[in-house]
């Protein structure tokens, strides 16, 4: 079963942050960046319940991007995988109270 996935406008917006700094240090970084998300959408489209929960609730979980410092943390509801955050895993893990 191939899930439908959805990502949030937040999720959207941390992406082009990080892509813009990557490319910034290093022309291509940032392009590598977005293959490595590339590559965890398609995973997350295919196999979500594969990773763990990240809450007492047991709604959310992560996946961790290769070779960057960032986080995709998603929910899955029916037939749906819902990206709510692209999150760089250097900043304050509080600012995630509110997902």
């Amino acid at each position: 079963m191939q899930y439908e996935l959805l990502i949030s406008a937040i999720a959207f917006s941390e992406t082009d942050d990080a892509y813009t700094y990557y490319e910034s240090q290093s022309p291509g970084l940032g392009d590598g960046f977005l293959k490595s998300l590339d590559d965890i959408y398609y995973k997350l489209s295919h196999t979500p319940h594969y990773y763990s929960f990240i809450n007492s609730a047991k709604d959310l979980r992560d996946i961790r991007v290769k070779k960057f410092p960032f986080v995709v943390i998603f929910q899955i509801v029916n037939d749906r995988v819902l990206v709510l955050r692209v999150f760089d895993s250097h900043r304050d893990p509080r600012s995630l109270k509110n997902l």
